[in-house]
């Protein structure tokens, strides 16, 4: 069963790509599930008969979550493996999948269909967070220590994928025809959105099932070394966290990046209209962001590997999207805009593994404590979500377009604020993240 021999008493084996798979699927399946309403939110909007707003708050309320729960989640994977940590996850978001498919048939107010929706939405968020702060724990514990960044790096490319395959399979599943709602056909509508529901309870559910049965917490042999056992509770753990300014610098990178990305993603069909575009085609340019993110962490924490180093690769996930996001914001030109949009993502997505490996790799954090750090990085890049494309809508400006004469929204300032926050987000790299790569652990010993 034995791969091969990291260190004369460590040992990698081949059943790491399977425990890596069925985690994977449940990363893929819990994102998939809080994005059922995104892609066809006009048309749920007609169905439930519910603002625009409310509709928003179905997809939002979800990664909100982290905020309350994330430190939470984390310790608790710590404490308990990691397994446990993402089964209970996986559980909830299972029961809350299958009532979400329940609903429609047994309430026929749309109203009260919204609210219920809501609430499994948020509990799905809340489950989804458990899932999602193993990112570095399950990596950590089957790869070697050479290997763990590109274990994380794989853990995250699923995590992308599940938010990329979502927007293709709601829309897909649903089948719901472009002119639905204008014509107020809400059988139609009504039909396709029962199929979301029933198709990805079911796929969370079996996802569960194969992750309870294949899974395993630990390797037959450790595959690394792991430090001394560290129990801490989750207020203890973030005090330890806060006080080590490298940690300080990495929540402010995971607060700056996570706001970048989420700005750009929701104000891309302004941003590429702007220039008299489709909103179809800035659907195109995000979505070359997402799968350039996916690659970019499916490869450069491998690169980053070789190479022995991490910090290069978070200055370079704020210095590559900096010029990436001017050429989106002010060329109007849709091979640049395309481009732009996959190398955008490419490096800056890859931040999140990179991060991840650097706290596993931290002597006053490291393996034992990767998880309670994830789950409060990811916490804090929440808050930075929500607050930095908020922040945009005060430096939006109206300008009138030269062909047609008329009033467009102009967020070409919003990208120079944006722009800023990736500088501020550099400086903090190279003034205060040390080097964690086993090339900086070498000249130590």
């Amino acid at each position: 069963m034995s791969e091969e021999t990291a260190v004369e008493e460590y040992r990698q084996y081949g059943y790491r790509w399977v425990v890596l798979l069925v985690y994977g699927i449940i990363l893929v399946a819990q994102a998939v599930l809080w994005l059922s309403f995104a892609p066809i939110e006009s048309d749920v909007e007609k169905a439930l008969g519910v603002g625009s707003t409310a509709i928003r708050a179905l997809a939002l309320v979800g990664p909100l979550m982290f905020v309350f729960i994330g430190s939470y989640a984390g310790d608790l994977a710590d404490r308990r493996g990691f397994k446990f940590a993402a089964g209970v996850g996986a559980v909830i978001c299972s029961v809350m999948g299958i009532i979400r498919a329940i609903v429609p048939h047994v309430v026929d107010s749309g109203t009260a269909q919204y609210w219920l929706f809501l609430v499994c939405q948020a509990i799905t968020g809340a489950g989804g967070v458990f899932i999602v702060t193993n990112m570095s724990k399950m990596p950590i514990k089957w790869f070697r220590e050479k290997d763990r960044a590109l274990g994380i790096g794989l853990a995250t490319m699923f995590f992308y994928l599940g938010t990329a395959a979502g927007y293709l399979l709601v829309t897909t599943i649903a089948g719901i025809p472009e002119d639905a709602a204008e014509l107020g056909n809400l059988a139609v509508i009504q039909n396709g959105l029962n199929r979301v529901l029933t198709v990805f309870a079911v796929f969370m559910a079996v996802s569960t099932a194969l992750f309870f049965l294949l899974a395993r917490e630990d390797p037959p042999t450790p595959s690394g070394p792991m430090p001394e056992d560290v129990k801490l509770g989750v207020m203890e753990s973030l005090r330890r966290f806060m006080g080590s300014s490298v940690f300080r610098a990495l929540a402010t990178v995971s607060l700056v990046g996570y706001g970048i990305y989420m700005g750009m993603a929701v104000t891309m069909e302004k941003i590429i209209t702007f220039h008299g575009f489709t909103a179809k085609f800035a659907a195109s340019v995000a979505t070359a962001m997402i799968l350039g993110g996916i690659l970019g962490a499916a490869t450069l924490p491998g690169v980053s590997e070789k190479l022995g180093l991490r910090k290069p690769f978070l200055i370079l996930a704020g210095l590559v999207p900096i010029p990436m996001m001017f050429l989106i914001g002010f060329v109007g030109s849709k091979p640049v805009d395309l481009v732009a949009g996959a190398l955008l993502g490419f490096f800056l997505l890859a931040a999140l593994p990179v991060t991840f490996t650097i706290t596993g790799e931290m002597e006053d954090i490291g393996p034992r404590l990767a998880g309670s750090a994830a789950g409060t990085l990811m916490a804090i890049g929440s808050i930075g979500s929500f607050a930095i494309p908020f922040l945009m809508e005060a430096f939006k400006r109206e300008a009138i377009r030269s062909w047609s004469k008329e009033a467009v929204a102009d967020y070409r300032w919003a990208i120079v604020f944006l722009a800023a926050l990736g500088a501020l987000a550099i400086a903090v790299v190279i003034l205060w993240v040390k080097e964690t790569g086993p090339r900086a652990r070498r000249k130590a010993a």
